[in-house]
């Protein structure tokens, strides 16, 4: 049975959320989608849920002349299957269930998205899988406890400026020889519009399906911001955002806060798009190149060394 929430915006506009199980539409005007925790009663939908939570998807029109495109492989569009594992990348996991995607920056540190502590988990419930390309395998890989979560304290939920956090381990990801640290894109960084970058998560395989078991990697084209902005307007573009992505080849529900890597360093992470992934809009990702958010990593690690 559907169930029907009635809200109302920080715009003062209404808006309806339609969940049925793990399903959910929004419609405001302006219209943004935030894909929401739907209660279902039934255990499971836990995992569902879980990664539900965090995800926001904007509602967004097919550009005109632009054919929509087909439902590929969900969270990660037109993209292909990993065979081995990659040794930065992490499952960020709730209770054992996959919520997103995060990198390993320094031997106790991971990289992640304050969204994806929007609602925010008790930390003993946090873990991070990493080592393995199976998502649910927790024998295939390595599983670590998080002890700390930092997100960025001028993360703004409503632009989702600042989408950037930090958590911590209880013990090193260097004590695993299948673990590795992936070096940060300094500030000095140029990102060429048109060069491509590689983004790679457990997101949705397709339409009202589950969450990819095995990992998938997709190559996108980087967008100018100038461009970004007009494609998504009136939707905002925070300026700690870059834009990447094409027709039929996207990041989707299940990725954020996993890593956007050029030339093997990490230029950004997955923070939000549209909510039909692979559509003529850009997904956007947090730039860690930016002053500010290599800032606040800096600052971040150095005071939660253990």
């Amino acid at each position: 049975m559907a169930l029907y929430f009635s809200l109302l915006s920080r715009q003062l506009h209404q808006y309806e959320v339609l969940c049925f199980r793990s399903k959910v539409s929004l419609k405001m005007r302006p219209v943004f989608v935030i894909l929401a925790l739907c209660v279902a009663g039934a255990y499971s939908d836990e995992a569902s849920d879980a990664w539900n939570s965090r995800q926001r998807r904007v509602k967004a029109e097919t550009a005109p002349g632009v054919k929509k495109p087909e439902k590929l492989s969900g969270r990660i569009v037109g993209g292909t299957a990993v065979h081995d594992p990659i040794p930065y990348l992490l499952s960020l996991r709730d209770g054992g269930n996959h919520i997103c995607g995060a990198s390993i920056i320094a031997p106790r540190h991971a990289l992640s998205a304050a969204h994806c502590q929007q609602p925010p988990s008790d930390v003993d419930r946090l873990t991070v899988l990493g080592g393995t390309i199976e998502r649910t395998n927790d024998a295939s890989g390595i599983v670590l406890q998080v002890d700390k979560y930092v997100s960025h304290k001028r993360f703004n939920p409503r632009t989702f400026a600042n989408d950037i956090a930090i958590l911590r381990v209880t013990t090193s990801f260097l004590d695993h020889p299948r673990l590795a640290v992936i070096p940060l894109a300094p500030t000095t960084y140029k990102l060429k519009v048109n060069s491509f970058v590689s983004v790679s998560g457990w997101g949705l395989t397709g339409a009202e399906q589950d969450l990819a078991p095995t990992l998938l990697t997709v190559q996108i084209p980087v967008m100018g911001m100038a461009k970004c902005v007009a494609q998504w307007s009136p939707v905002p573009i925070a300026r700690t955002a870059i834009c990447a992505g094409q027709v039929g080849r996207d990041s989707c529900n299940g990725d954020s806060g996993g890593p956007l890597v050029q030339d093997d360093v990490l230029v950004g992470l997955v923070s939000w798009g549209a909510d039909d992934c692979g559509s003529a809009y850009p997904g956007i990702y947090t730039y860690v190149a930016n002053k500010a958010m290599a800032a606040f990593i800096e600052k971040t690690i150095e005071e939660t060394q253990p």
